[in-house]
């Protein structure tokens, strides 16, 4: 009777310590959806999403299927903005606050090359455990 107990209580400490395991693996981070503003009031508009962690940047490829990983060291930071560049533009992400209303996320697409802004786009943000 002894020996059940023992074997009962060890195989629940092990599921625990596999669920706990597997939960370490996560990052606390945000998930970022964002909409083109040309786009918000018609009904074909594309989600670009963007996941965003203390390690990495991730933007989803639609011609790999995946997520992309690029290192935060890499990216521009600064006070309410984070911005991460590619060979053709960059893309800036910016927190705006307003006294009294919800804080809003926007991101443009800028053409660093020609000095112009591509698109601009309305977030949205959610916070995730992001998988690593």
């Amino acid at each position: 009777m002894m020996k059940r107990f023992l074997i009962f209580i060890l195989l629940h400490l092990f599921l625990l310590l596999l669920i706990f395991t597997y939960q370490a693996q996560a990052d606390q981070g945000v998930k970022i959806s964002c909409v083109n503003m040309k786009n918000l009031l018609g009904k074909d508009y594309k989600i670009h999403k963007f996941k965003f962690d203390v390690m990495t940047f991730q933007y989803f490829d639609e011609k790999k299927r995946k997520y992309i990983e690029i290192p935060n060291k890499n990216l521009i930071i600064k006070k309410d903005f984070f911005a991460a560049r590619f060979p053709e533009y960059e893309l800036g992400f910016q927190i705006h606050e307003s006294e009294g209303k919800n804080p809003v996320m926007s991101m443009s697409k800028y053409d660093y090359k020609n000095d112009k802004f591509l698109d601009h786009y309305l977030c949205d943000v959610e916070t995730a455990y992001i998988q690593g």
